[in-house]
This record gives C-alpha cells, structure tokens and sequence, in this order.
C-alpha cells in the first residue's frame, strides 16, 4: 500500500474506528457520561492526541480507561504519537445516533474551552 493510499485509508477509518471505542467505553461504563475527542497531525495516518471527557474526577479510573483505550486503538493500526511544533486538526468520531443509521453528530470543541 502506497504512503497516499494508507493516509486516504486511515481518514476514513479513523472517525469509525474512534466512534466504535466510544461506544465500547460507554457500554462498559455505563455510570459515566463518556465522549471522546482526538486529534490528527496532518499528514500522519494515526493521531496526535486522544481526551476522554466525563471522567475527570476520577484519576485512577481515566488512566485505567485510557490505557485500554491506546492498547485497542493499536490491535487496530492506530497509534497515539503527539509531536511537538505539528499542527493538528480535529477528528470526529461517528456515533450511532438512532437504530442502525449512523451519522457524524459533530465535535466537542465547546469542550476543549472549559
């Protein structure tokens, strides 16, 4: 597989794939209010940053969930690798909003403010 072929494969695969491990967070945690957010270098197939939202009180839990988080995205090809002076763009994860159809139900950049 070509450098341009693997880059077109991974914008695809990538909101899918980080939608698929929301939704295992969520099911497995389902006393948390979790949403993930990440980012991408450009030019990059894995990501440079990836933030769970809806467990920040709990230190040990969101370390524990983030370790599976990084181990499943890697069994998938995807690694979790910031580098300094990059820039980086917003990935939206795809969630499944209603029955079978899934959708792009937009980012949590508002997030990022708080």
């Amino acid at each position: 597989m070509s450098r341009d072929q693997e880059l077109a494969r991974a914008r695809t695969q990538r909101p899918r794939v980080l939608g698929e491990l929301e939704a295992l967070l969520r099911a497995d945690n389902p006393d948390l209010n979790l949403f993930i957010s990440a980012r991408a270098h450009y030019g990059e197939a894995g990501l440079a940053h990836l933030h769970l939202y809806g467990v920040e009180g709990d230190r040990e839990r969101k370390s524990r969930l983030m370790k599976f988080a990084t181990a499943w995205l890697l069994e998938r090809g995807i690694s979790i690798d910031l580098q300094e002076g990059r820039d980086v763009y917003d990935i939206r994860p795809w969630r499944e909003a209603y029955g079978d159809t899934t959708q792009d139900m937009g980012s949590l950049d508002e997030l990022d403010e708080i």
